[in-house]
């Protein structure tokens, strides 16, 4: 009996050996299965969805008025500098009117400041100066011999002073303070003439840059005030795809790298790009911390990716792309 239970046990603890033998060796092989995996999704690189850009401006309007003339339509390719609007500037020019004549009386001051009184005029001055003082000379004899009264005199005597004052003033001309204002006031009415004639600018819209015309919001006839947007200019030139990557994959982003690029459009032909910008002002992400499980929020930051060639291809803007960004290796 003895023999038999200690042959029994033995043959257990062998047994016993055995799975734990395999265990460990099960243990072993799915840890280096998990180990590969992991080192193959670690290899696998980032790629994330974008969408095509190209450059979009607004042009307003600086003054308010009518529409005069619409000269362009949704569609329409326009250069540089290409009239698209103009507004009625008949109030403007009106105004331009009055500050040309506002100039024009300001110079004429300003030249009479500089040219003194005239010939006629200082003569005029001089005779009655001379007059007043002959008169004033008989009069202060007939005061000394008491047949005038001291009232009388002194009227005399102030018109004579103020004779003699405007004579002078019309030998020497205008005091130099004089002439600085009516300079002054030549200043102020070129500048009023120069403010309106820049509104008469801005009453004719040109297109700020080459471009397809996407929008036209006036028409012919229709009131519009300032910083209204009239017409809107897409480029067809330099576009870019935009994509937002969360922060827990920016190791795989790097200003200057060269990534993969393939438009949904046409999924047989991938091209290249370059990562050209990293946006400094982040969004949140969708996803975000839940609960106490250690998770963070996450950011996303926009990544601008400059297109290299695209020859060929019609593009459009908002066309889905998808960028792979590689992996880390080359950061």
């Amino acid at each position: 009996m003895d023999n038999s239970a200690e042959i029994k046990e033995t043959g257990f603890f062998k047994h016993f050996k055995v799975i734990v033998i395999g265990l460990v060796f099960v243990v072993v092989i799915l840890g280096a299965v998990f180990a590969g995996v992991a080192a193959m999704e670690q290899d696998q690189g980032y790629s994330a969805q974008g969408s095509l850009k190209y450059e979009e401006t607004d042009l307003n309007s600086k003054v308010p008025g009518n529409i005069e003339q619409v000269l362009v339509e949704e569609g329409d390719n326009v250069k540089k500098g290409d009239v698209l609007l103009i507004i009625s500037g008949e109030s403007i020019e009106a105004k331009k009117l009055q500050a040309q004549g506002a100039l024009a009386a300001a110079e004429a001051t300003y030249q009479k400041a500089l040219n003194g009184a005239r010939n006629q005029e200082v003569i005029q001055a001089k005779t009655a100066a001379e007059l007043y003082e002959k008169t004033y000379l008989r009069v202060k004899t007939l005061f000394e011999d008491g047949a005038v009264s001291e009232n009388d005199y002194d009227q005399v005597f102030a018109q004579y002073i103020a004779a003699r004052e405007t004579y002078d003033m019309a030998l020497q001309g205008a005091r130099p303070e004089d002439v600085l204002a009516a300079e002054a006031l030549v200043l102020q009415a070129e500048g009023a003439v120069a403010e309106v004639d820049s509104y008469l600018e801005d009453c004719i819209i040109t297109a700020s840059m080459d471009g397809v015309v996407t929008a036209v919001n006036a028409n012919e006839g229709e009131l519009i005030s300032t910083g209204m947007p009239l017409v809107t200019i897409l480029s067809e030139e330099d576009p870019w795809i935009e994509v937002n990557v969360l922060e827990s994959e920016l190791r795989y982003i790097n200003e200057g790298k060269t990534v993969k690029v393939t438009f949904a459009a046409y999924r047989d032909r991938q091209m290249e790009g370059t990562i050209r910008e990293v946006s400094r002002q982040p969004d949140f992400a969708v996803k975000r911390a839940t609960g106490n499980n250690g998770d963070f929020d996450i950011l996303s930051y926009g990544v601008k990716v400059r297109l290299n060639g695209s020859e060929g291809l019609t593009l459009y803007p908002g066309m889905t792309v998808m960028v792979d960004f590689g992996d880390g290796n080359d950061i």
